[in-house]
């Protein structure tokens, strides 16, 4: 019985795990979308691609406060390639024991 529990807490764990490496490739899918639109002419767009970026650094925070400092945070928010590279650092972490990289579960943008 005790080795059925700790199967199942595992399971658990995996698929906590997933969902949180899920939560962190969609962050930075998002990131990059953003990115995009902060480089607009428009002026309307870029307002509102930083909001969405401030939301965004504010759910990844939140997400992954146990996994840094708050100096992290705050740098993050002045710095969007310092940002990325907490979102990439965070995946990495997520990624699956005998994965060398996440390569194979999310498309990358080789221009960051």
């Amino acid at each position: 019985m005790s080795g059925k529990n700790s199967s199942n807490g595992r399971n658990r764990a995996e698929t906590e795990r997933s969902s949180k490496l899920n939560k962190m490739i969609q962050m930075r899918q998002e990131a990059l979308e953003i990115k995009d639109r902060l480089m607009s002419s428009n002026i309307n767009i870029v307002e509102g691609a930083e909001k969405d970026l401030e939301r965004l650094q504010d759910r990844f925070f939140d997400e992954s406060q146990d996994m840094m400092a708050p100096e992290q945070y705050e740098a993050g928010k002045d710095d969007f390639g310092y940002f990325l590279m907490l979102v990439e650092m965070a995946i990495a972490y997520y990624v699956p024991k005998g994965y060398e990289s996440y390569s194979a579960l999310a498309p990358r943008d080789s221009s960051v």
